[in-house]
């Protein structure tokens, strides 16, 4: 039981995903102001009104999000995270020193991931270029 609902919950989403989970549990829901009352069937039919209400303010959010996604990149706005510099010679030399993967990565202020990540590409792309010189014919 709580006073009102908005007490309780921030958004219609937070209290229909409650008042979900409370059901299934057995739990019922009275709020004293707004008269919800989970155990009659007019509070259960305001609680399915209020579910609808939430899936439509859900699905308006996305519509906007996406439209606003879309008028970012229309407008050439570069969306995500932002690409950090990194030095793939520095990182390979550290490594030939024997250093972990964690080092470097302590080292250079990158993750360690990432160090993996540019460390593999790069051996890739130093190999492409191999083979495409040793591919040309000599003149």
């Amino acid at each position: 039981m709580v006073c009102r609902y908005d007490r309780f919950a921030r958004s219609l989403r937070q209290l229909v995903n409650a008042l979900e989970e409370f059901r299934a549990l057995g739990i019922d829901f009275i709020s004293l102001h707004e008269g919800v009352d989970t155990i009659t069937p007019n509070g259960r039919r305001v609680f399915g009104i209020f579910a609808s209400i939430a899936e439509f303010e859900r699905e308006l959010i996305r519509d906007r999000v996406k439209s606003g996604l879309a008028a970012a990149r229309a407008k050439g706005k570069r969306l995500g995270r932002p690409r950090s510099v990194v030095d793939s010679e520095r990182i390979a030399r550290l490594r030939a020193q024997g250093l972990s993967w964690a080092r470097i990565g302590k080292q250079t202020g990158i993750g360690e991931g990432t160090v993996r990540r540019v460390l593999e590409r790069s051996a890739k792309n130093h190999f492409l270029n191999f083979s495409r010189l040793s591919s040309q014919p000599s003149i």
